[in-house]
């Protein structure tokens, strides 16, 4: 193993080891897993109860940690938890059938944990990842690469050049490693030298052990990542959930090629182009008239440049950089302690720069300040009631109130009771 890689030790944390108690499945054979491990949404509120009582996860395992359990009790039940965290002899079979695989497993407690998708997912950020490889190349960026398992042979061999054109470059790629496009660009990255970092959202036990991937791994050149259990079979919703880490990890996205309406790929650009909006989007200029590409332009999305050389393709990532932070610096702050909020009402404030003309002309005025109202409400890093936020916002408390039923609906605000506040699931800073 090169002596300039940077692994994750053996070591999993006290806070990890209680996070994955009650959070994965800790599959370690063909037998069924529980069916009562807290939800994403479960978790959070658990954590934020945690983060309210400075309190950590670890201390619902040590001596005294069934007071914190009852505690709890107002979230999840009491005697889920104890079930939960009585798993202790199977987390040991799990830990040491992954190590053995050299898998290594990281929380959002640890400082091991990827700070792009922390600084960037916020609360969205899994709770737990597993890896195997490099982990120092998560934090990289460079381009993420997207596209149809069943591109044709001229696609993927335009995608193939497009990895190695990044490895010259010295930038990595990051994609899903399925088959199609996403193998296509990381094999054209590591074949020419480069790295790359393929976010799975199925097995990585058996892609860690895979003989094409292990000189690889063995070199520094290549991580793989999933946030779910190292075992876990294909699922629909988990490959659609792991999209917006592929985004994160990058400094822009490239879709090569996409179904229209339907499909993973066209999923998780969508979700970039409309609500996240980490990083920019390029679509690949292989097609005329393609819809699903139209639609993504009238959404944000840029043609890709098709740069020639490597000094035109870290030029082109550079663009996106500065792209990215002009959009985070013009992003509203309503954070509790900074006193430096915007005296702009939501009517003056900027959509976001990745907002194109042909998306202002093709959304209408409601949804283009519903979708201003949205950004700057994602910046919540304080629960605020809906009165604060009017207040904040500079209009109706009427108004104030519909824009924050949307917005629950939707995800980016979760409400919390007695009283009655509201905080952004983007944003908070929990474990």
């Amino acid at each position: 193993m090169s002596t300039s890689q940077t692994v994750i030790g053996n070591q999993v944390s006290a806070n990890t080891q209680a996070i994955l108690l009650l959070t994965a499945p800790l599959i370690t054979g063909r037998g069924q897993h529980s069916t009562e491990l807290l939800t994403a949404s479960e978790y959070a509120k658990l954590a934020r109860f945690l983060h309210q009582k400075e309190c950590q996860p670890a201390d619902l395992v040590v001596a005294g940690g069934s007071e914190l359990v009852l505690e709890l009790g107002k979230i999840v039940n009491s005697d889920r938890l104890k079930r939960l965290v009585a798993r202790g002899f199977l987390l040991s079979q799990a830990i040491e059938r992954w190590q053995a695989r050299s898998i290594w497993v990281v929380s959002r407690s640890d400082e091991a944990y990827p700070a792009r998708l922390k600084e960037r997912l916020k609360d969205l950020a899994p709770p737990v990842l597993y890896g195997c490889g490099d982990s120092a190349i998560l934090n990289t960026g460079g381009l993420a690469v997207v596209g149809s398992r069943n591109a044709d042979a001229t696609i993927l061999e335009s995608t193939s050049r497009i990895g190695e054109l990044a490895a010259r470059a010295q930038r990595t790629i990051v994609s899903g490693g399925a088959r199609g496009v996403d193998q296509a660009a990381m094999s054209g990255g590591l074949e020419a030298g480069g790295k790359a970092a393929g976010v799975l959202a199925e097995n990585l036990e058996r892609a860690a052990l895979n003989r094409d991937h292990r000189n690889y791994l063995r070199d520094g050149q290549l991580v793989l990542l999933s946030p779910y259990d190292p075992q876990a079979g294909f699922n629909v919703g988990n490959a659609m959930q792991r999209n917006k880490l592929i985004y994160a990890l990058a400094d822009a996205a490239l879709v090569v090629q996409s179904d229209y309406g339907k499909g993973g790929t066209w999923a998780g650009a969508i979700e970039q182009v409309e609500r996240l909006r980490l990083v920019p989007v390029y679509t690949f200029p292989h097609a005329q008239h393609d819809m699903a590409f139209e639609h993504l332009a009238k959404k944000g999305a840029l043609t890709w440049p098709n740069p020639n050389t490597p000094e035109d393709f870290s030029e082109t990532l550079a663009g996106a950089i500065v792209g990215r932070t002009s959009l985070e610096t013009e992003r509203f702050s309503f954070s509790a302690d900074n006193g430096r909020q915007s005296d702009k009402t939501v009517d003056e404030q900027k959509l976001p720069a990745t907002s194109s003309k042909a998306n202002s002309s093709s959304i209408s005025p409601d949804e283009q300040l519903f979708a201003t109202v949205r950004t700057l409400l994602e910046q919540l890093d304080a629960a605020k009631t809906d009165k604060e936020i009017a207040d904040k916002l500079k209009v109706k408390p009427v108004q104030a109130k519909e824009w924050i039923k949307r917005l629950v609906k939707e995800g980016t605000l979760q409400k919390l009771s007695k009283p009655t506040r509201y905080y952004s699931t983007k944003n908070s800073k929990l474990f």
